[in-house]
């Protein structure tokens, strides 16, 4: 299945392959710094087709992920890891969202106290997240 979405400004435009209508969030304190609170992501199976691109630019996040954005508005586009076995894009870029679910939330060990989700989800510490990806 094919969802479609763009950055605030419009100047980025993409499309993902997901194959189920879910998303995750993200706890770390580099996602919620990035992006004011906690990620809500959807796995982009194949990577980020982009549409237009004239305007993405990366950021070497760390030694394994690295991070894109809209050089015009700040928009976050996309987390991937460098070796290419995963990519997500931002829940809020797509343009419809109303039917995803919402299944994991990642690095609950690094969650703050001061909110949490009243949705029943897989949660997964730092260890969970990296142990598949072989990252330590």
């Amino acid at each position: 299945m094919k969802s479609k979405g763009q950055c605030l400004c419009g100047k980025v435009e993409f499309a993902i392959s997901n194959e189920a209508k879910t998303f995750d969030s993200c706890h770390c304190s580099m996602c919620r710094r990035w992006s004011g609170g906690p990620a809500f992501a959807v796995e982009a199976k194949d990577g980020v087709e982009f549409i237009k691109q004239e305007f993405v630019k990366v950021y070497n996040s760390s030694e394994w992920a690295e991070r894109g954005f809209c050089s015009n508005c700040g928009s976050h586009l996309f987390y991937r890891l460098k070796n290419g076995s995963y990519c997500n894009v931002p829940l809020g870029l797509l343009e419809s969202q109303s039917d995803f679910k919402f299944t994991t939330q990642n690095y609950v060990d690094y969650k703050p106290t001061c909110y949490s989700f009243s949705n029943e989800t897989k949660m997964m510490t730092e260890a969970d997240v990296l142990k598949p990806f072989g990252v330590t």
